[in-house]
């Protein structure tokens, strides 16, 4: 299979994506969140919420996280297909907010993420849709 050696990179590339997210949700750091892994035209598709567009308003979704307790998220990436300049990961993660002090809660769920290849050759984020399982 050539063409699975030559996508190497870019998976590579999407991982650690994933772990920048990861390492600035335990950081507290939606700055980094979203200045690595967005898009500056992406958007947010959780359900029951109306569409969150654009890098400010996602970077306030995540301030919005953040006091609510968030502390940390984990996804596994099963599934990344990529196609020239646009590729998606498939996968499931694990958010847990600290609900009271000491009590922390875990939720379950699922997420799509659509990513496009920049001019500068970076890959970003430009729809990110998830939900819980429950």
């Amino acid at each position: 299979m050539p063409g699975a050696v030559a996508l190497d990179p870019i998976v590579r590339d999407l991982q650690s994506l994933d772990e920048e997210l990861m390492r600035s949700v335990r950081q507290r750091d939606s700055d980094r969140l979203v200045e690595l892994f967005y898009a500056e035209d992406a958007q947010l598709q959780i359900a029951g919420c109306p569409l969150i567009q654009g890098k400010e308003a996602i970077h306030e979704f995540w301030m919005a996280l953040f006091r609510s307790g968030l502390v940390d998220v984990k996804v596994e990436t099963s599934q990344i297909e990529v196609d020239r300049s646009i590729a998606y990961g498939v996968g499931r993660y694990a958010l847990t907010r600290e609900t009271h002090p000491g009590l922390l809660h875990t939720e379950l769920g699922k997420y799509l993420v659509v990513y496009r290849r920049l001019a500068d050759g970076r890959w970003r984020a430009v729809v990110d849709s998830f939900s819980s399982n429950s």
